[in-house]
This record gives C-alpha cells, sequence and structure tokens, in this order.
C-alpha cells in the first residue's frame, strides 16, 4: 500500500512541473500544426512516465506491468498520429 502512494505521489510530482505549448492560431495548416503540437506534448508526457517507471520496484509486480503495458499503448497511439501526419503532409504540400 506505501509504494503505490509513493509511486502516485512521484507521478502527481512529476505532471506538475509540465509545461504546454500554447495553441496554434488559425492557419491553412492549423490541424496538421495542431497533431504535430500534441504529438510532440504526448511524446514528453511518455518520456517521463518511462522514467517513472524506472523508480518502481524491479520485481514484476502487477501494478508495474500495468503502468508498461500503458506506456506501450500511448507508443501504438503515437506511432498512429505520426502516420497520419504524414499522411496529411502527402495530401496538403506545405508552402
Amino acid at each position: 500500500m506505501v509504494r503505490k502512494l509513493c509511486l502516485l505521489l512521484v507521478l502527481l510530482f512529476s505532471f506538475s512541473g509540465l509545461t504546454f505549448l500554447p495553441a496554434q492560431t488559425a492557419k491553412p495548416d492549423s490541424d496538421l500544426q495542431a497533431m504535430r503540437s500534441d504529438v510532440q506534448r504526448m511524446r514528453v508526457i511518455l518520456n517521463q512516465m518511462r522514467t517513472n517507471l524506472a523508480f518502481v520496484d524491479n520485481t514484476q509486480s502487477p501494478l508495474k506491468h500495468q503502468f508498461e503495458l500503458e506506456t506501450d499503448m500511448w507508443q501504438v497511439m503515437l506511432d498512429q498520429m505520426d502516420r497520419r501526419i504524414t499522411a496529411m503532409e502527402g495530401s496538403h504540400p506545405q508552402k
């Protein structure tokens, strides 16, 4: 129980230090720019999650495994978003 509480505190403190990029204003490629910005922010958060996971006890607990699965899931989502960005760039060449 104490481990779970400590882990939650570490996660809370790591998220409290996040800074977010300002939203893009209306441009012809605003959707593409917004998606790039979202992916960049999500990668920062994913890296922080993986860093925090490194501090979890080395034994393979269900809680640690759950965090590993969640980071893997976010990696899949970011890869999918990268493919979408590439497809959007191909259909709308930048000026």
